[in-house]
């Protein structure tokens, strides 16, 4: 499971989805932005903004940040800089709260009052980023770059924006750009390693992430993202040995629980799949993915009333993934109810129309139900996307 890392002031199983993805690429962007962010707040007054409690780092609690930099903003007292700072602090302090609204708010207001502050822009895009509205996230970046050509970060983000819309080639240029602009930036190699993986050049991937974990040997996302590339190549062991230490580094990272599971569930050994993806649940409870891989655990012992639960919980959580259906559906035939499992179809098709493999799955239960000439129409649609399907 592997996740873009995005950074603020810098961007920066079913393996990793694309939801995972984005999730990554946010988690970084927001670390960074702290870093990145810090050395514009350098207020001179006697009542610093620090001393307000509007630092825009995380040693201080971000609800108190957020009174602290409304009170700076509010008292009159702070002009230029520091009154730009305070609105980018606050940002900074809404998004790490998950009000990515508000911080996008403050954010406008930091580029109304200096429009040539590239982080600010940066920073701005990153927002737009964890909103999923990603032309706003490449704008953003592309102004950032323009005001700032030597802005890593910028370049990262805007590889990691590129990359959540399937445009690799256009991210592994940014990345490109971001590694030689700082060679030593870890969070960049991943990335592009990221986008080589989701290109299938699984060895350049590995590659990218072998020289990341050698910048940062405690950095658990290249480790996760490794094993996303092995288990890629069919490589479970080091796969589940790379998910090994990212638990290890962070026992609280749910993505490389159930990336561990479905590395398990690949094995075979689908009592130890359940467990990692119990975990992951239980770290995240509103993780799709997860509940959809347990799911299928649970369908591979033939427990299709548990799996169910789990397709259920997965559809609430993420309505518009067909995958999810499509096991759900497979998990209804399985009981012989085709009434439910043809449903879950017709809203697979509905979500991925050109999918032979869900056309085909439909026309097999079909048939199974009774009806032959529906269940031969769906078949030969499948056919004409894929002649081999079926074979």
């Amino acid at each position: 499971m592997f996740r873009y890392r995005i950074y603020r002031a810098c961007f920066g199983g079913k393996s990793m989805k694309t939801n995972e993805w984005r999730t990554f690429a946010g988690a970084v962007m927001l670390s960074a932005t702290v870093s990145a962010l810090a050395s514009m707040t350098a207020p001179a007054l006697a009542e610093t903004l620090k001393d307000r409690k509007c630092t825009g780092n995380p040693d201080i609690p971000w609800d108190e940040q957020i009174v602290g930099c409304t009170n700076a903003i509010a008292s009159g007292r702070y002009t230029g800089k520091d009154f730009f700072a305070a609105f980018i602090n606050r940002g900074k302090a809404y998004q790490a709260k998950g009000d990515v609204d508000r911080a996008i708010a403050d954010y406008d207001q930091a580029i109304r009052l200096d429009l040539n502050s590239a982080r600010a822009f940066n920073a701005r895009g990153s927002a737009f980023f964890f909103k999923k509205v990603y032309d706003r996230t490449i704008g953003d970046c592309t102004e950032a770059i323009r005001l700032d050509p030597q802005f890593v970060f910028a370049f990262n983000n805007r590889g990691s924006a590129y990359a959540a819309i399937g445009d690799f080639d256009r991210a592994i240029t940014d990345y490109d750009q971001a590694v030689r602009l700082d060679p030593n930036a870890a969070y960049a190699l991943s990335g592009r390693g990221n986008a080589y993986k989701a290109k299938g050049d699984t060895d350049r991937a590995i590659s990218d992430f072998d020289q990341a974990i050698r910048l940062d040997p405690k950095y658990v996302f290249a480790f996760n993202n490794r094993a996303t590339a092995y288990q890629a190549k069919g490589d479970i062991d080091r796969a589940i040995a790379d998910y090994d230490q990212a638990t290890r580094l962070d026992p609280n990272y749910a993505v490389a629980f159930n990336g561990r599971g479905t590395a398990y569930q690949a094995k075979g050994d689908i009592d130890s799949a359940i467990s990692n993806y119990d975990q992951a649940i239980r770290l995240d409870p509103y993780n799709p993915d997860a509940f959809d891989n347990r799911g299928s655990a649970y369908g591979t012992k033939k427990d299709n009333e548990r799996a169910i639960v789990n397709y259920d919980q997965a559809i609430r959580l993420d309505p518009n993934d067909a995958h999810t259906f499509i096991n759900r559906g497979n998990a209804y035939a399985a009981k012989k109810n085709y009434g439910r499992a043809i449903a879950d179809y017709d809203q697979a098709v509905r979500l991925d129309p050109n999918s032979a493999a869900t056309l085909y799955g439909r026309g097999k239960v079909k048939q199974f139900s009774g009806d032959n000439a529906g269940g031969d129409a769906d078949i030969a649609a499948a056919k004409k996307i894929n002649p081999d399907i079926g074979r």
